[in-house]
């Protein structure tokens, strides 16, 4: 038997930088990702899709979003559907129309025999009372679903699960929702915990993402995780300045960067490094004429500025000395330090500051 373990696809999701107009695009694409997944479980003889919570972005989902879902659920009747909510779920929206081959899980613990598996859930809920009693046979082979956070803290918007609680109840996957990243571990001598990761959700730093497909025969699992085919990427690159002197040479850099990345991606470049205090990066300027290269771009400046300390406490009669002095001897952070120094330095210059 062939299961798909899916999480967090925020259907309907967008990123709120790019604006209304490129939002709308993203809402729409972010749709296709449940096609893919239809069409990868029907082509490869998938019996179950299991969806770990967050399949909405939003409480509020558009009434086209959620027609469209009910369709492509409603076009693969060969296929089970199981579905516990996450933090960015409502439950009100499947109360009516619910197709015949969508189970979606109470706050409490149930469990549905799926051929030789059984599969067992909670919508756990952060703010109502959970009751998981799990109760799995031990002769089975048992699948256990939650969107939760696995920690001994007590806080955070979601449940948190402490990995001693699932101890020694025959479980023997355990699928998880709500970290995008793709983590697995030992829950214990019998059964592992496995997050698939992010499935749609849009941001520089959320990883790769995909799904999980499991392998079930004679009572034992393997597991492989599948990226989807996606249009757009985030792209991240670093440019250090501290052997950049001028604008022209960063623009350069910039160019250089990003000349082999696809128009359709979300770029974004952070300058790093040490650079001397008169040196104008022309952020904003930067920012606006690459902004029409790519679907989105972003410029972040993390410059330090190089600054001859014992130069300056050497001056005398200095206000720019006795400015940074202070700073640099102030409870500040570092990095609050270099942007207090940055802006102070501007306005000494009478430059325009913006904070």
């Amino acid at each position: 038997m062939k299961i798909i373990h899916v999480s967090d696809l925020h259907l309907d999701g967008g990123y709120n930088l790019v604006g209304s107009d490129k939002n709308r695009i993203l809402r729409d694409e972010s749709l296709d990702l449940f096609s893919q997944i239809v069409r990868f479980a029907k082509q490869n003889d998938v019996s179950a899709i299991l969806i770990c919570g967050d399949l909405f972005d939003k409480m509020s989902v558009r009434k086209s979003t959620f027609r469209f879902l009910i369709d492509e659920i409603n076009l693969a009747k060969e296929i089970t559907f199981f579905y516990c909510l996450g933090n960015h779920d409502h439950e009100l929206l499947f109360e009516e129309n619910l197709p015949k081959n969508l189970i979606v899980f109470p706050t409490y613990f149930q469990k549905y025999q799926l051929g030789d598996v059984v599969i067992g859930g909670a919508s756990l809920q952060k703010n109502s009372e959970n009751k998981l009693n799990i109760d799995f046979e031990e002769e089975k082979f048992n699948i256990m679903m939650l969107h939760a956070n696995l920690t001994t803290s007590k806080s955070g918007e979601v449940v948190n699960l402490n990995l001693k609680d699932i101890k020694n109840k025959n479980i023997d996957y355990l699928a998880l929702g709500h970290i995008h990243m793709r983590l697995n571990g030992k829950i214990d001598n019998r059964g592992e915990w496995v997050y698939s990761g992010n499935g749609g959700k849009y941001g520089f730093g959320d990883h790769k993402r995909g799904f999980v497909l499991m392998h079930i025969q004679d009572g034992k699992i393997s597991w492989e995780r599948k990226d989807f085919n996606v249009l757009r990427e985030f792209v991240e690159e670093e440019i250090f300045l501290d052997n950049i002197s001028s604008f022209k040479q960063l623009e350069g850099e910039i160019m250089v960067k990003t000349n082999e990345i696809d128009k359709k991606n979300f770029v974004r470049i952070t300058l790093k490094g040490e650079c001397d205090e008169d040196f104008d990066k022309k952020i904003d300027f930067l920012t606006t004429k690459f902004a029409d290269s790519f679907f989105y771009f972003e410029l972040l400046d993390e410059t330090k500025i190089r600054i001859d300390i014992e130069k300056c406490r050497k001056e005398t009669l200095s206000l720019k000395a006795e400015m940074i002095n202070l700073i640099l001897n102030s409870k500040l952070e570092e990095n609050q330090k270099q942007t207090c120094i940055k802006i102070g330095i501007s306005a000494l210059r009478g430059e325009e500051v913006e904070l």
